[in-house]
């Protein structure tokens, strides 16, 4: 996160679209003159901002962001292109970036565990493939051949890690959407899996989610030609 902090040319307004409760805003806070939390439905505690706060939130939709036109330096989102409009989205992030600005869609990978831990895991990772959402595999592989008028920036390795205890890690999976739709068809079959987890016991585990996605700095418009 410091290194596209550093990406714009400027660091004068930064922007999260999906913000929920707006964290990546709130460490932005840290390099940009004003960060700008926006989400359509934010949730509880988290909208509206208090004055102590280092950030504004707005209450609004990413395909129609209240700003002047080139007028933001950085737009993020993490885990919420997919909700958007992209289309819509797109053209509106790309009317309030300045030129040099960074466009930034963002995902999380799918979680990566030690080889025994993984072998635990498996039957319930099976199991909860079959109730992802359709457009999970283009999420966690970081929307590929999503395009962006401008540059395309290459986002360098970089992964959230975790030492998280057996219940933590039960406790995160049964958070998956895909649990939650499984469960409802087939519970005994998910709670066979997840005690296969259990069973480790007290075992600390590491756990890495790569940070994915598509960044794109906004070119300078080329200067219109006069005709002869």
């Amino acid at each position: 996160m410091r290194w596209l902090a550093k990406l714009p040319q400027r660091q004068r307004t930064v922007v999260e679209c999906g913000a929920g409760h707006a964290e990546l805003c709130r460490f932005f806070s840290g390099h940009f003159n004003l960060a700008i939390a926006i989400d359509t439905n934010p949730p509880p505690g988290a909208y509206p901002a208090l004055r102590t706060e280092p950030i504004s939130y707005i209450k609004g939709c990413a395909t129609n962001l209240p700003l002047p036109s080139g007028s933001v330096d950085l737009i993020v989102s993490m885990q919420a292109l997919h909700h958007f409009d992209v289309a819509r989205h797109l053209v509106e992030a790309h009317r309030v970036l300045s030129t040099g600005g960074i466009f930034a869609a963002l995902s999380w990978g799918a979680i990566e565990l030690p080889q025994h831990i993984r072998e635990a895991c498996d039957d319930f990772l099976m199991l909860a493939e079959r109730y992802w959402e359709a457009e999970r595999d283009w999420v966690v592989s970081g929307y590929p051949g999503l395009e962006f008028v401008g540059e395309c920036v290459n986002l360098p390795p970089a992964a959230m890690c975790k030492t998280l205890s057996v219940g933590d890690l039960s406790r995160t999976f049964q958070s998956w959407s895909a649990y939650k739709l499984g469960t409802r068809n087939c519970p005994e079959a998910f709670d066979a899996a997840l005690e296969k987890l259990h069973k480790l016991g007290e075992t600390k585990v590491n756990a890495a989610w790569p940070i994915k996605g598509r960044i794109f700095r906004k070119r300078q418009d080329p200067p219109e030609q006069s005709g002869l």
